[in-house]
């Protein structure tokens, strides 16, 4: 396995140089621009691959964090693409606002780095790699603040790891802190594609119980009209007010006038 990360980063040298610092930036900054999950997902598979052969060139790591981080991230993109390929693109896009809002975005954030002159340096890294693993940092930042959806949270969470991991080893070598971080990098593949998967269910409705006498079903029909008494023609067989039943000849009319009254 060492033998194999070995001969992949020896042809990546191009990644070494300042087009290839450049182009590691220019990825991450597309990914907040074009908000697409397939191009996102390969951006950070590049990215990662970028910074492993500058960590392992100029930095000195060793070639077994290279083949470890290289794995994980593999692995972490093959579980996010799995989720995200069965979810309907309409809920997984949502970007926010148009891509003329995030581009103002980026080149506001260009300009305040320009205009606030931030020469920002990491120890024991040098000024390229560092103002790279910032840039790094400040897109997954955009991409946390601007993004609800749980794919691009599990993008920009993995995208800070990327350089997190690198400057871990860097600071405390030998120690095998970063099988631990690739660890959780995994599980918050996991918990992102389960999360992905979940909001695009549908929501179960719950079934109504017809018996339930404390909870009634509310009726879907409107209520019928109170019935309304007919009025009673003359000679119409019925009940007289004396108590008895008319006969076909009788007509109300014809009863007593006294009898009437008591009614």
């Amino acid at each position: 396995m060492e033998e194999l990360t070995s001969a992949l980063l020896a042809r990546l040298d191009f990644f070494t140089s300042g087009l290839g610092v450049l182009s590691l930036g220019t990825l991450a900054a597309l990914i907040l621009l074009l908000w697409d999950w397939r191009l996102a997902l390969a951006s950070l598979l590049v990215i990662q691959v970028g910074v492993a052969a500058l960590a392992v060139r100029i930095e000195g790591l060793p070639v077994a964090w290279a083949g470890v981080q290289l794995g994980v991230i593999t692995l972490c993109v093959l579980l996010l693409g799995l989720s995200a390929y069965q979810v309907p693109t309409r809920q997984i896009l949502r970007p926010p606002g148009g891509w003329l809002l995030r581009l103002l975005v980026l080149v506001l954030l260009l300009v305040s780095w320009r205009a606030f002159d931030l020469n920002v340096t990491v120890p024991l890294l040098a000024p390229a790699v560092g103002r790279l693993f910032v840039w790094l940092a400040l897109c997954a930042l955009l991409l946390l603040s601007l993004g609800d959806s749980p794919l691009y949270t599990g993008l920009a969470l993995l995208l800070w790891c990327i350089p997190v991991q690198a400057i871990v080893e860097v600071f405390v070598p030998g120690h095998n802190l970063f099988v631990l971080i690739g660890m959780a990098e995994i599980a918050l593949a996991l918990t992102c594609s389960y999360l992905l998967l979940v909001a695009a269910a549908p929501v179960p409705q719950p079934a109504v119980v017809l018996t339930d006498i404390a909870f009634p079903a509310p009726s879907t029909h409107p209520p019928l009209p109170a019935p309304r008494e007919r009025p009673r023609l003359p000679g119409e067989r019925g009940e007289l007010p004396t108590g008895r039943t008319a006969l076909p000849s009788e007509s109300i009319s014809d009863v007593p006038f006294a009898a009437r009254g008591s009614q």
